[in-house]
């Protein structure tokens, strides 16, 4: 029996998955961007602590490199008594590798109707709020039939942005009214997103992102608005710009 996304995702529980396993090569630093210090916490820390005090989320499972699990531990759990983090796990070379390897960690937990919802997130965007977690949820459960949400910001009005060949010829322009930038966390009705993945393994495709992979597998997407100051953690002056952002908010 097929369940309306309403009905399944409001009976079990909603996960947090939080990818902590990127190389940060453009940052330029010794380490892993998650373990950069931003106002008194390191950048991952932000990033769990989001779903840490959401009221929506049950449950967070903390992506990271093989070598880096330990001080993921000793760094980013310890110190900021996390206690809604169940699991710690090594991801993959890829950041689809790396979520294809949490969801099957939790597939008898989704396949039973255990965990309802799973939201992914990246590790280095340490600025995401609780009412975006909240709008990210009720998209999820607002679908008509089980699908997936992810939080979004629209391109300015006065950008454009081109579509371009290996040639170098503009193929096609894009008014801005027709374009979002996509954010993390990416949403999805937990049997749905496992199932995705599972497609994309037999079928040997690789996403971008978690949305890009449900959508390859014909269930909807939809875009809950986001907020330009959920950014991204990438280069030195990222961390500058996250740091102000920060003050502002204090």
């Amino acid at each position: 029996m097929t369940h309306g996304a309403n009905e399944s995702v409001g009976r079990g529980k909603t996960l947090a998955i939080v990818l902590c396993a990127g190389q940060g090569a453009r940052m330029g630093a010794a380490q892993n961007k998650i373990f950069l210090p931003l106002a008194g916490m390191p950048v991952g820390a932000h990033a769990i602590k989001a779903f840490q005090a959401s009221p929506l989320v049950d449950e967070i499972v903390v992506i990271g490199r093989p070598d880096e699990l330990a001080r993921i531990h000793a760094e980013l759990l310890v110190p900021y008594a996390f206690t809604k983090v169940s699991a710690t796990l090594a991801g993959g070379a890829s950041r689809h590798q790396s979520e294809e390897r949490a969801l099957e960690s939790l597939r008898t937990r989704i396949t039973s109707g255990e965990i309802a919802l799973v939201m992914i997130h990246d590790g280095a965007r340490p600025l995401v709020t609780d009412a975006e977690i909240a709008r990210l949820v009720a998209a999820v459960r607002g679908l008509a039939r089980p699908g997936g949400a992810l939080l979004a910001t629209p391109v300015a009005a006065d950008e454009r942005i081109a579509r371009v060949g290996v040639d170098g010829v503009a193929q096609q322009v894009f008014a801005a009214d027709e374009l979002w930038r996509a954010q993390t966390p990416q949403a999805c009705e937990a049997r749905t997103l496992l199932a995705a993945y599972d497609r994309a393994r037999d079928e040997g495709f690789e996403g971008t992102d978690t949305a890009s992979v449900v959508e390859a597998a014909g269930a909807p997407v939809v875009i809950a608005p986001g907020d330009a100051a959920n950014i991204k953690v990438t280069t030195p002056d990222d961390l500058l710009r996250a740091e102000a952002l920060m003050r502002a908010r204090s």
